[in-house]
């Protein structure tokens, strides 16, 4: 059975990403040789689920929604965007999809932003949250949690600790 699974970088501080939407900040950990559980990550998905702000930034950095080569892309917008092979765009209430998604035997990565994200939370669409916090603090920028409406009880199944103080934590709800 197929799990949704949220997993982002976010600062010390709780920040995804600088004020402008950037990650350059995260440059700084990309360590050689080390890629943080992703090669594995990756080898258990069948789709990837991002929200418009994101695809925006995929665009921005010169991919495409179906940049991930044998995964299917579905972007959560009520705005319009030209058609693209290998790309979906939805609006309205995920869970048949996710229900539908949770049936496939590899996983669903739900990749952000934070408003998307918040909003699987809430509504109970979220299977595992992985974590990689990154030892900065930004001080400003675009939040984890916006608008979050309710607390979630999560429980800690792995943590991994880098040379670098890069901490990845994974946890279940």
């Amino acid at each position: 059975m197929g799990k949704i699974i949220a997993s982002l970088a976010v600062s010390l501080d709780g920040f995804i990403a600088d004020e402008k939407g950037g990650a350059d900040w995260l440059n700084e950990f990309m360590d050689p040789g080390e890629d943080y559980g992703m090669k594995d990550f990756f080898k258990n998905l069948g789709t990837i689920i991002m929200g418009s702000k994101t695809y925006d930034k995929v665009l921005e950095y010169g991919g495409s929604g179906n940049m991930y080569k044998g995964m299917d892309c579905i972007v959560y917008t009520s705005r319009k965007f030209p058609s693209q092979k290998g790309v979906q765009f939805l609006r309205g209430d995920p869970t048949t999809l996710v229900a539908g998604l949770r049936k496939n035997k590899k996983n669903t990565w739900l990749m952000g932003g934070g408003i998307l994200i918040a909003d699987f939370l809430d509504r109970k669409l979220v299977d595992e949250l992985s974590l990689a916090i990154i030892p900065v603090i930004l001080g400003k920028g675009i939040s984890l949690w916006p608008g979050l409406k309710k607390a979630h009880k999560l429980k800690l199944v792995e943590s991994k600790s880098y040379k670098n103080g890069v901490l990845l934590l994974t946890y279940k709800f």
